[in-house]
């Protein structure tokens, strides 16, 4: 009797097609995210801080190779499965991340996206036990579930960005918190990290940074001290611009803007397309009284905002300022 698929089984295959080994990892994840998940070629070149020309050939390439090599498109057994974890992790991130940060359209937050790539770590963790207690994926879990459980309170009721110290808390999805929070004691309990990876100690950073704005009942009793530390391991652990420039907003919530504007030194030849390190410079100029400098540099950010909502709060800026 034939095997009836479903719709998890066809979600796994799919997703690991991207991590074949005749498909580069950054390859596969592209091709999995504009083919299975439906993320537009913009937002993918987006997420690889790439031009969206280069990124459509990227695809068209990967298409091809996928043609030409045969892949077969099977669930690999548990002994192939285990090498290519940290791989699918790789794609449910970038997912993830292009679910609750859309370079472009009308949406804030594209929960059903960042759900579908929570489904797929689940479906994972549930399928194989390599996968079970695979480092990365815990971790990346716990990020997920802690970033996820505020989706409810991360717009009001005209559509419009709330930004988390705005956030109405108890809008939050507790339950979520509580697993994600568990799910980082199975990885940080009874003293050092249990990793297995850079990856899984990229994704437990982010957890962990993620907890940090989860525990207090209040905005104002964020440890921002101990987030700009993580941001901080993060970023020596990375290199990744866009950790820096997270991490020079951290420093500035934790009281050091002079620090802040040195962190942003040398990130306009890898961020040169996006809007948020003109939006970010414009804060730490308004933040230091120079308002009309910090006008040009929201002014600049919004002509390069993709994102309907993003450009809005960012024009709600000027207004204040102007």
């Amino acid at each position: 009797m034939r095997h009836r698929t479903t719709p998890d089984d066809d979600l796994l295959r799919l997703a690991l097609l991207a991590a074949h080994p005749s498909l580069s990892p950054q390859a596969g994840a592209a091709l999995t995210l504009r083919l299975v998940l439906g993320v537009q070629t913009a937002d993918i070149a987006r997420l690889f801080l790439v031009s969206e020309a280069t990124m459509a050939a990227r695809l068209t390439r990967a298409r091809k190779k996928v043609v030409a090599a045969g892949v077969p498109l099977a669930i690999p057994g548990d002994d192939v499965l285990a090498d290519r974890l940290d791989t699918v992790a790789k794609v449910a991130y970038l997912a993830f991340t292009a679910g609750y940060a859309p370079g472009s359209g009308p949406d804030v937050v594209r929960a059903e996206l960042a759900g579908e790539a929570i489904r797929l770590v689940r479906l994972l963790r549930s399928n194989n036990p390599a996968a079970q207690g695979n480092p990365s994926l815990i971790a990346l879990e716990a990020l997920m579930l802690l970033q996820h459980s505020r989706r409810d309170a991360r717009v009001d009721g005209s559509g419009r960005i709330v930004l988390l110290p705005d956030q109405d808390r108890t809008r939050w999805h507790r339950a979520e918190i509580d697993e994600g929070m568990t799910l980082l004691q199975s990885l940080t309990g009874g003293g050092a990290a249990r990793l297995s990876s850079v990856l899984a100690a990229d994704y437990l950073l982010q957890a962990l940074i993620a907890a940090e704005h989860a525990r207090p009942a209040r905005p104002q009793d964020t440890d921002w001290v101990v987030i700009s530390d993580f941001y901080r391991q993060l970023d020596h652990l990375t290199g990744s611009p866009v950790v820096r420039l997270n991490r020079a907003v951290a420093v500035a919530e934790a009281g050091d803007v002079p620090a802040a504007f040195a962190l942003l030194d040398g990130l306009e030849d890898s961020l040169g397309r996006s809007h948020r390190l003109p939006a970010v410079r414009a804060e730490l100029l308004r933040r230091t009284g120079r308002d009309e400098e910090a006008l040009a540099s929201y002014r600049l950010a919004l002509g390069m905002c993709g994102s309907d909502a993003e450009r809005a709060a960012l024009q709600r800026r000027i207004d204040d300022l102007g």
